[in-house]
């Protein structure tokens, strides 16, 4: 009788331990498949931005071993810096923001330019190259279109203008030092901007 017993106990034991992985693997496939909460982009942001809290919005996903690199709800990137332009649905990745301002800070700057200058597929988030135009007049010897700006981050585009003076108001994202160069461009001649395609 008691090497049936024995028998019995090892089934006994081989039995809970199986139930046991059973169960833990089980645990562990939940744990790891349950969805949580990580901010992403509702507005597009500029590189060198400022993060505000109408920027960014909740998605519930589950990134499995991605999670860590990607910024969960349980921190706040509001008052953040960003390192690149961040398009709208993009999940906040950590390392593309900071909590101290990029070198080169973006500025916001707002510009009039003629609605037809601006391509009308141009959407906000999109990147945009300012050229200067000289019309020719009076018989003056016309000049080269020249380029002032290279993939400007657009901020918004204000097209309500356009239906009476025929002007738009497009307002980009560019660093701290072109901002002269732009404003000295809109007292000669007019502006042209071109989408920039990737």
């Amino acid at each position: 009788m008691a090497p049936r017993k024995k028998s019995n106990t090892r089934l006994t034991i081989s039995i809970a331990l199986f139930v046991g992985a059973l169960i833990a693997s089980f645990l562990m496939s939940y744990v790891s498949n349950k969805d949580e909460k990580y901010w992403v982009a509702v507005l597009p942001i500029a590189a060198g931005a400022q993060i505000q809290q109408s920027d960014l919005g909740y998605v519930s996903v589950s990134l499995g071993s991605s999670s860590s690199r990607y910024l969960s709800s349980k921190f706040s990137p509001i008052g953040a810096y960003s390192h690149r332009s961040i398009a709208v649905g993009e999940i906040v990745f950590s390392q593309s923001i900071s909590a101290k301002p990029v070198r080169s800070l973006n500025e916001q700057v707002s510009v009039s330019i003629r609605a037809v200058d601006i391509p009308a597929q141009v959407a906000t988030g999109e990147f945009v190259s300012i050229f200067q135009i000289h019309d020719q007049k009076n018989g003056e010897q016309s000049a080269e279109p020249s380029l002032v700006l290279r993939d400007a981050f657009v901020v918004s585009i204000d097209r309500k203008g356009s239906n009476f003076g025929g002007e738009a108001a497009l307002t980009i994202s560019i660093r701290h030092e072109l901002v002269s160069d732009l404003l000295a461009a809109t007292t000669q001649g007019r502006l042209v901007a071109v989408r920039t395609h990737e």
